[in-house]
């Protein structure tokens, strides 16, 4: 209280340090335990099919077939149990009194599935609530959007499948840091009876995800060995390749999956939680470096009360408890100012970073004993030193006052404001480098426009069949000026098929787009050689467009209708009539890779969506044209629609999330820093007041006296960011 300044710049520092770490540290527990919470999630493997070309290369699928996981439960001892989980496509579902008809997707599972995880379920019973045909289990969420209750026990959803689903059970929504989500989950049985046939003899399509639990004894490779002399036994391998099998451990997929191809989980990385802890830290180290400057620096002020003390008996040990009691109570005050901060922030973080990160009675009891810690670490680093400086000094020096001559005090407070510039300057440079990648996301050419780009999808055979007609009256609407239909589109959210390319040179897997003669004008990407598709679907029904670097792989450099062999679902032969520019067709962060770009009506894909190319003005009344358009023809369709350039700034989110995080943690670290410096420039100007008093008699201006005073520090810290940077 007889210190106000001082003790403000202390508690405000070490409240906005202890706020800015808790935060990072939520973040980071939240990442590093991802799927976790499962009770046997160190004994729970995902199997990971491994496929080997004849030419040697390699491609990992987060699946394996129906038959995998249930066979190898049988087979092998060491499997104590398993689960599948798959999803096929969407489909519409509705109910009884809700008038609106949601598309979800059609995922299904095994009927073991709720007692091999340990999702929280609200109502219903775990062993049977996927074992009946046409039952289902929803989200809290799901429930509360469907019928506007979580009571939703017996319920029927409406569907497009055979029969209406009942609702044999209620889950609370997932965790953000599960890598398992869905909104719906239906019993593998509510299949058709087609599909379900046919899954019954399925060794090898990957199409269902297969989680098997393992003896604590158990040696993973070997069992994935295992599996695939079984699956070698019971499945004739094609002469395509090769396929292994690993099983990748249940806590390892969010961070190790990024060499898994069609895997639609969040993927996190690891790089960043690493940095994003040295950053807390690094916040911390800046604020306790404060506490420690401005209490030495005014230590000169309770010198005759500590030689009083030490006069009159006070031994050094209770010198030092004196002081450390002294940093605790600061401490423990800035902490519980932290919690407060943060309990005000944290729905904005959460807002912002799409976690669901807590502070509070459900909050991991590792969370409360690591805070502990943190106060007793952060207590003793803010004030041991300045306890056994201050405790360790003569009663003579003391009462002399003489401290601020003691040569080894004045260089550890220009040596901790050092440091304290130099960790904020670093966080400043890596801010600017993320910064400049986001700008290099923003501004490089991604060889095609995305800008006023609407991606509509088809979600029936009606639509689909009829999608010709209906693009012709999309192109009367008065605000639009170009459509185009494809199978997919530059961005895609769903999986791009691949397809293998054969000619007398190379085999090569490329991706595939289906596409129509407007695809290349509303997209604007160039052609570089040969021609387009001329709208004859007759004619270009063979025809097909390459990219340069599939050109280049396959040795074209002059489109002639050269034959080339395309080994899809259906292998077709077909002659190159193009070439275009290359584009960016996924994230910035996958090299530019082979396409062929074939005609609407190839046997590899059918057409999933129309793309407008829209003027801004009344887009509501465009919107509101086309969907009568397709109810025509559908009155069932609802109208689902993307605008492109949105949905390609998801690929790049968590980037932007982080720098976010970086920005507001380098501000922070300057804030922290300047407060001490400002503490300590209000100190030094304190300890120079008859010296300023004279300067002002003699004729010194307040602006000479301003730079007298400021000197020093902005030396020190234009020296520290020349080291820095060089």
């Amino acid at each position: 209280m007889k210190n106000k300044l001082f003790s403000f710049i202390n508690i405000l520092g070490l409240t906005i340090g202890l706020a800015s770490f808790l935060l990072i540290a939520l973040f980071v527990f939240d990442e590093m335990t991802f799927d976790g919470f499962h009770k046997n999630a160190d004994n729970i493997y995902r199997v990971v099919s491994e496929r080997t070309s004849q030419e040697g290369v390699k491609s990992k699928y987060a699946g394996a077939g129906y038959l995998v996981s249930k066979q190898s439960l049988a087979e092998f001892p060491e499997i104590k149990n398993t689960a599948r989980y798959a999803t096929f496509g969407r489909i519409n579902v509705g109910t009884a009194v809700n008038k609106n008809v949601f598309y979800e997707n059609f995922s299904v599972a095994s009927p073991g599935f709720l007692t091999f995880f340990d999702f929280k379920l609200l109502q219903g019973n775990r062993s049977t609530a996927l074992t009946e045909p046409y039952t289902a289990i929803i989200t809290e969420e799901t429930a509360l959007k469907l019928f506007h209750t979580t009571n939703v026990i017996g319920k029927v959803l409406k569907t497009d499948l055979d029969n209406p689903c009942k609702i044999t059970g209620v889950l609370k929504n997932f965790p953000s840091n599960s890598h398992i989500s869905f909104n719906i989950l239906f019993s593998e049985s509510s299949m058709s009876e087609e599909d379900y046939q046919e899954v019954n003899t399925d060794w090898n399509s990957g199409d269902f995800t297969t989680y098997f639990l393992l003896d604590t004894k158990a040696d993973p490779k070997k069992v994935a060995a295992k599996i695939k002399g079984l699956v070698a036994t019971n499945h004739q391998e094609t002469a395509t390749g090769e396929t292994n099998f690993i099983l990748q451990p249940l806590k390892d997929i969010h961070f190790y999956s990024n060499d898994i191809e069609g895997d639609t989980i969040i993927k996190g990385n690891l790089m960043y939680v690493y940095v994003f802890s040295a950053v807390s830290f690094f916040i911390l180290l800046i604020a306790c470096f404060n506490y420690i400057n401005l209490t030495t620096a005014t230590f000169n002020k309770r010198s005759k009360e500590i030689a009083v003390r030490k006069v009159t008996g006070a031994s050094k040990n209770d010198l030092v408890k004196q002081f450390m009691s002294e940093t605790f109570l600061i401490t423990i005050i800035s902490f519980l100012m932290a919690l407060v901060l943060v309990e005000i922030i944290l729905p904005y973080f959460n807002s912002f970073t799409g976690k669901h990160l807590t502070l509070g009675m459900e909050t991991d009891y590792r969370i409360w004993y690591g805070l502990g810690a943190l106060i007793v670490c952060v207590g003793f680093l803010a004030g041991f030193y300045p306890a056994v400086f201050q405790s360790g000094l003569s009663p003579l020096q003391l009462f002399k006052s003489r401290i601020i001559r003691v040569n080894t005090n004045f260089s550890l407070r220009k040596s901790l404001v050092v440091i304290q510039f130099t960790l904020s300057i670093i966080m400043i440079i890596a801010t600017i480098i993320v910064y400049q990648q986001m700008e290099y996301v923003n501004n490089t050419d991604m060889g095609f426009k995305k800008d006023q780009l609407v991606v509509i999808d088809i979600n029936s055979g009606k639509v689909r069949r009829a999608a010709q007609t209906i693009k012709t009256e999309f192109s009367k609407l008065p605000n639009v000026q170009n459509v185009t239909l494809s199978s997919r589109v530059p961005g895609e959210w769903k999986n791009i098929p691949k397809v293998k390319v054969v000619n007398n040179i190379e085999n090569e897997d490329m991706y595939f787009f289906g596409i129509d003669n407007n695809f290349l004008t509303t997209y604007q990407v160039n052609l570089a050689d040969g021609r387009n598709f001329s709208g004859n679907e007759i004619a270009d029904s063979s025809g097909i467009l390459l990219n340069e670097t599939a050109a280049k792989i396959l040795g074209i450099t002059h489109a002639s209708e050269q034959i080339v062999d395309i080994q899809g679902r259906k292998p077709f032969k077909a002659k190159v009539i193009g070439i275009v520019k290359d584009f960016n067709f996924q994230s910035l962060r996958e090299p530019l890779a082979p396409m062929i770009l074939g005609f609407k009506n190839n046997p590899v894909m059918p057409i999933d969506y129309f793309t407008v190319k829209v003027n801004s003005t009344n887009l509501e009344k465009t919107f509101g044209g086309m969907k009568a358009i397709l109810n025509t023809i559908d009155q069932d369709h609802l109208f689902e629609y993307h605008f492109l350039d949105k949905q390609w700034q998801l690929f790049y989110q968590q980037d932007k999330i982080r720098g976010s995080i970086f920005l507001i943690i380098a501000i922070l670290a300057i804030l922290i820093a300047c407060l001490g410096l400002f503490g300590l420039a209000t100190f030094e100007a304190n300890q120079r007041i008859k010296e300023i008093g004279i300067r002002k008699v003699l004729g010194s201006s307040v602006s000479e006296i301003v730079t007298m005073l400021s000197k020093n520090f902005l030396k020190r810290s234009l020296m520290e960011l020349l080291k820095t940077t060089y």
